[in-house]
């Protein structure tokens, strides 16, 4: 299986962002793990057909800057990984989850 590290830049807000990057991910593959880093940044593994890999790159480009890819041209069905981390710029490393009063 090939695998596809890519490492992307974002400076909008970051729980916009994950849900807009989550979006264009699911038009071409599926993820199938993630982890937070606090605020800071997301590493995500996309599982995804060869023939889409260039199609989702330049989707993710567009709305993020990502490091440089070499496209290439396929029409392959087998099974390929990108292996995707997310760094949000204007992060504090102190992520705070809000959690409601339980009455009792």
């Amino acid at each position: 299986m090939e695998r596809f590290f890519w490492k992307a830049y974002c400076s909008k807000d970051r729980t916009q962002s994950i849900t807009e990057i989550r979006n264009i991910i699911s038009k071409h593959g599926f993820i199938v793990d993630f982890k937070r880093f606090s605020d800071v940044s997301i590493s995500m593994v996309i599982e995804i057909e060869k023939q889409k890999v260039c199609g989702l790159y330049r989707n993710l480009n567009e709305y993020m800057n990502l490091d440089d890819f070499k496209e290439f041209e396929s029409s392959s069905i087998e099974e390929c990984v990108v292996l995707l981390n997310v760094t949000f710029t204007k992060s504090t490393g102190d992520m705070k989850i809000e959690v409601p009063a339980v009455p009792g």
